[in-house]
């Protein structure tokens, strides 16, 4: 199952080029992921979550030129023993899609400072938004 949010697109998001700047997709994804993460329990104290980003990859397809709002899905796409991945779409009105990503994610205890295992609890429930993998362009 996919977890996907409405975002504007603001205005500051818009660079010099006249279409929105590489990076904000990236925040993007970090929006809709911080969301998911809620909704899993991983976010408590604040801010404070049960795990950091070792990895963000982003493939863009289009520009986001005029559009005023976009839809972000994730879900995801593999489950480790410490890690799990989380792919994205980024797409506009009449599903056009911009953009693909990925992070990885590692369990981690922010007191021991140290990657520790994935709880059954957490698999059980990262279990349930569990989709096929993004295809990214091959390279070379």
């Amino acid at each position: 199952m996919k977890f996907s949010i409405e975002l504007p697109v603001q205005f500051r998001d818009i660079d010099v080029m006249g279409h929105v700047n590489n990076a904000t997709y990236l925040q993007y994804m970090e929006t809709a992921r911080v969301e998911l993460a809620r909704r899993l329990g991983q976010v408590r104290e604040g801010f404070r979550a049960s795990f950091i980003v070792a990895s963000a990859r982003c493939e863009f397809k289009k520009p986001i030129r005029e559009e005023r709002q976009i839809t972000v899905s994730v879900w995801v796409s593999r489950i480790g023993v410490r890690s799990w991945d989380l792919d994205y779409s980024i797409r506009g009105p009449g599903r056009v899609q911009y953009a693909v990503g990925r992070t990885t994610q590692v369990a981690y205890d922010y007191k021991t400072r140290t990657a520790v295992q994935i709880s059954g609890k957490l698999k059980r429930k990262l279990a349930k938004y569990v989709e096929a993998s993004v295809k990214f362009r091959e390279t070379g």
